[in-house]
């Protein structure tokens, strides 16, 4: 019985020590890295368009353009969604509608738009929701 009671209560102490290890090694909030599923259609969505310009892409537009996308819903991240905001590493993110709402020094951005928007742009107004993510700072300067 002595001998029973140890192996399952051992079971049970190795079980909850694999759980806090995983848990641990999967830290999936905001600013972690994240992965764009390799379909078709998220990395037409994801990636900035092919210059098929005369001038090989070095035009003003091709030079400023990058590609910004949210993936809603992504079981991936803890925070729901898997961010790339102007050509960044896809990373995990959250709506946002003031810097306030988010982590640390990242910022809130309208997900499209000039690079000068700031945070204001973010603000709700009568019939409009602007779609506005936390930014890392590291990924506004380019």
């Amino acid at each position: 019985m002595k001998r029973a009671m140890f192996v399952q209560t051992g079971r049970l102490v190795l079980g909850a020590s694999a759980v806090v290890v995983l848990s641990a090694g999967c830290d999936t909030g905001f600013g972690q890295p994240c992965d764009i599923p390799k379909v078709e259609a998220f990395r037409r969505a994801c990636s900035p368009a092919p210059s098929d310009g005369a001038d090989g892409g070095t035009s003003d537009i091709d030079r400023e353009s990058k590609a910004s996308c949210a993936i809603k819903n992504y079981a991936g991240c803890e925070t729901r969604v898997c961010l790339v905001y102007r050509g960044s590493s896809p990373f995990c993110s959250e709506p946002c509608q003031a810097d306030g709402d988010c982590e640390g020094s990242a910022v809130c951005r309208p997900l499209l738009g000039d690079t000068d928007l700031d945070s204001a742009a973010c603000t709700p107004t009568e019939g409009f929701t602007p779609e506005c993510y936390c930014v890392r700072k590291g990924d506004l300067a380019d």
